[in-house]
């Protein structure tokens, strides 16, 4: 179970902040001096907003979780084929990383400072994330619309390929993410589909 954390309007700021920051220069590298020269306030002003930066790590990690897992359990609520939801998480994938890129970022590469409780839950809502993805996949295969791969390996594959969007410095318009989203699922179902 992923949980909610609820965030005002400057905390936001802040986090998105931090966000760009440990995209750059890395969780380890930034400090609270940086973040607070960033948005504009003293280091002091900054602890009434947040308490730590590992607080603003397991928020963006956390709330990058509930993304993926609201969106998966809404496409798991469809009524739908194997590829159809497929398709619908190479969208989910692919929104989230154009929409949310230093987030992503820090969610995809830099959890691995969070502590111990803290990476123990994240690892297992991942886990969830990925073993739901693996069964939408195995029912794929089990549809013979998928091609028979070794699960772990497919579904690491498939959401590898999206990996890169978020490390793309470019702004996406809606032409442009349209791009992307039609290459991309194109890309992937070739090498899947029967």
């Amino acid at each position: 179970m992923s949980r909610t954390i609820k965030i005002s309007k400057r905390k936001q700021e802040i986090l998105n902040a931090a966000a760009i920051l440990f995209r750059y220069k890395g969780y380890s590298a930034t400090s609270m001096r940086d973040l607070a020269e960033k948005v504009g306030l003293e280091v002091s002003s900054l602890y009434s907003h947040i308490k730590s930066k590992e607080e603003i790590l397991i928020t963006l990690c956390f709330n990058c979780a509930n993304l993926y897992s609201q969106g998966l359990n809404q496409i798991m609520d469809m009524d739908t084929s194997a590829m159809q939801k497929f398709d619908a998480i190479m969208d989910l994938h692919i929104n989230i990383a154009i929409d949310h890129p230093s987030s992503i970022t820090v969610f995809n590469d830099e959890w691995k400072h969070l502590g111990v409780a803290d990476l123990t839950e994240f690892l297992k809502v991942r886990k969830n994330y990925e073993k739901v993805v693996k069964s939408v996949l195995q029912n794929g295969i089990d549809e013979k619309v998928f091609k028979e791969y070794p699960l772990d390996i497919l579904m690491n594959t498939v959401l590898s390929a999206m990996r890169w969007i978020h490390y793309s410095n470019s702004e996406y318009g809606k032409v442009e993410r349209s791009t992307v989203q039609s290459t991309v699922k194109n890309i992937v179902m070739s090498g899947i589909k029967y």
